[in-house]
C-alpha cells in the first residue's frame, strides 16, 4: 500500500470517529425537540446506530497501531495542557 493511500485511510478514519462523536453529542438535544415520543425514539435509535457504525469503521480504517497511539495520546492529557513557549 502506498504512503498516500495510507494517509487517506487514516484521515478518513479520524474523520469518521469525529463524526461519530458529533452524532453522539446530538443525542443530548433530542429530548428538547418538539416531536412526539415515538419520533424522538426512532431518531435517537437511528443516530446511535449511525454513530456506532461510523466509529467502528473509523477504527478499522486507522488500524490497531494508530488507534493505540491515539488512545494513549488522549489518556495522557497532554492535549489539555497549554503549550509552553
Amino acid at each position: 500500500m502506498s504512503i498516500i493511500s495510507r494517509k487517506w485511510k487514516i484521515r478518513l478514519g479520524l474523520t469518521l470517529i469525529t463524526i461519530s462523536v458529533i452524532i453522539f453529542l446530538t443525542l443530548f438535544a433530542i429530548p428538547f425537540l418538539g416531536f412526539d415520543l415515538k419520533f424522538k425514539l426512532s431518531i435517537a435509535t437511528a443516530l446511535a446506530i449511525t454513530g456506532e457504525i461510523s466509529y467502528w469503521v473509523g477504527i478499522l480504517l486507522i488500524g490497531k497501531e494508530a488507534w493505540k497511539r491515539y488512545k494513549a495520546f488522549l489518556k495522557s492529557g497532554s492535549w489539555l495542557e497549554k503549550k509552553k513557549e
